[in-house]
């Protein structure tokens, strides 16, 4: 008997499983029973025969399981730095040939997660996979209830075992910390198994489903904890929990990321217990160094996507000017704030991958670049949730370029700078066709430059309506 609430927050702190049944199926073929945790042994009682499994690790009432069959049984072992545990598959007899040929590649995504994350949480018992006649899957601590072996499924459910089982989900508002996680861990396999190109389509992937729907938040409502297709939404809870993630990832870097969920997995008052959205979040910020307020409220709390304009031109050999514009797909976001990933190709090949940390709209970034930038590509290798995004080379000059004047043009020793009343100057640089600063003033109408080289000059000018480029051929 397991006493317990059948509550979220009231995990029992160990498991006894006694099953009773006949020994033998009316085809004469054993049953073989599996449950949470360790089989301790098989009492024969006549025609019946006792199994008893132990589990001596927290676990919440959901995943307690048992299941009996004519399975065949195998194992896997997990080396784990010297202290091996088994992977013990249950499986039905007609299907233990291909089983057999799937289950093995749970050992490389064991010890990758292992890698990445910290030792399997249930090391000192065993991890397993017992088939079962629904689709899909089911974390039942130790041991995945599993309606086919294919190997997205086998990482799925095995993340669940840092994720959803030592750690669970505080309330059903916060079931992300469990399926957009497990979701992301399919993906981290994917990246570290076989590499960018496919971890990029995969990515691509989650982002058309997110994007399918302009709206809809991964954090559930009031309302929506009473509504089982919301909280288990593909869309919502899986994907975009999924790429909440990984953008989180690359904002905050690599060894933050990870050092965060290290943090978050080993934090005595969550591991083996109970963790809430708003419990992982300041982890994530002590192991960034960064206030990520803003960006869960935008990704995680509220709805929609981005869609975004990026115009850009090459004022210089040396420069490429960017601007980036941003509508929202749910009004409920007034501007998401994120790094842009951006790639410069170049008219020979070149390419240069650069991200813009855009916080508002309209904003004008300058970046160095070595080589004739022939186009922009967004979101190279679908890192950013959005839609409908478009790259245009501003050809012409603005209005208010257009405004500011340079003359005489050609110059010899001086040229005078005409600008509309109402736009203030704040400081003008002249570069050469090198990229070289070669001179740097406060707003002043008139430059002299008969000290400079013959050639053209690059003079940009800073502004109260952003930055304006203009250019000067020097006698």
């Amino acid at each position: 008997m397991v006493l317990c609430k059948q509550d979220l927050n009231d995990k029992a702190d160990s498991l006894d499983v006694y099953i009773t049944t006949p020994r033998f199926n009316p085809s004469n073929e054993e049953y073989v029973a599996v449950s949470n945790g360790l089989e301790q042994s098989q009492v024969i009682n006549g025609i019946n025969k006792t199994t008893h499994f132990k589990h001596r690790y927290a676990i919440p009432a959901y995943l307690i399981a048992i299941a009996v069959t004519n399975y065949e049984v195998y194992s896997h072992t997990v080396d784990n730095s010297g202290n091996p545990f088994d992977i013990v598959n249950y499986v039905y007899p007609e299907n233990l040939s291909s089983a057999q040929a799937s289950t093995p590649i749970t050992v490389d995504i064991m010890n990758l997660y292992s890698n990445l994350f910290e030792e399997y949480p249930f090391a000192n018992e065993k991890y397993g996979h017992a088939q079962f006649g629904w689709g899909g899957g089911m974390e039942h601590t130790t041991v995945s209830f599993m309606g086919s072996f294919g190997r997205d499924l086998i990482a799925h459910e095995l993340a669940h075992q840092w994720f959803g089982d030592k750690i669970t989900c505080g309330s059903w508002k916060d079931i992300w910390l469990n399926e957009g996680f497990a979701t992301y861990l399919s993906g981290l396999t994917i990246e570290n198994l076989d590499g960018g190109t496919s971890f990029k389509s995969w990515k691509a992937q989650l982002i058309s489903s997110i994007t399918s729907i302009p709206n809809g938040t991964v954090y559930l409502t009031d309302t929506d904890t009473t509504n089982v297709n919301r909280i288990f939404s593909s869309r919502l809870t899986y994907n975009k929990g999924a790429m909440v993630l990984h953008m989180l990832r690359k904002k905050i870097g690599d060894n933050n990321f990870f050092q965060g969920i290290k943090n978050y997995l080993s934090n005595v008052n969550y591991a083996y217990s109970y963790a809430k959205t708003e419990d992982f979040i300041p982890i994530m910020e002590a192991a960034s160094g960064e206030n990520l307020t803003a960006f869960f409220n935008n990704w995680l709390y509220k709805e929609g996507y981005p869609s975004y304009t990026i115009e850009w031109n090459q004022p210089s050999v040396n420069q490429v000017h960017i601007q980036i514009s941003q509508t929202q797909s749910d009004p409920s976001v007034s501007y998401f704030e994120a790094p842009v990933p951006l790639r410069l190709i170049g008219a020979l090949g070149e390419t240069l991958d650069i991200t813009l940390n855009n916080t508002v709209n309209q904003e004008d970034f300058f970046n160095s670049v070595n080589f004739t930038v022939a186009s922009i590509q967004f979101d190279p290798e679908a890192d950013l949730i959005s839609k409908n995004n478009t790259v245009t080379l501003a050809n012409n000059k603005s209005e208010i370029e257009n405004n500011f004047l340079l003359y005489p043009n050609p110059a010899q020793d001086n040229f005078t700078i005409t600008k509309p009343d109402n736009i203030e100057v704040d400081q003008i640089k002249i570069f050469n066709i090198f990229g070289q600063l070669l001179y740097q003033t406060q707003w002043t109408q008139k430059i002299n430059v008969a000290s400079f080289s013959s050639g053209v000059l690059f003079v940009q000018l800073d502004t109260s309506q952003g930055v304006i480029n203009k250019s000067v051929l020097k006698n």
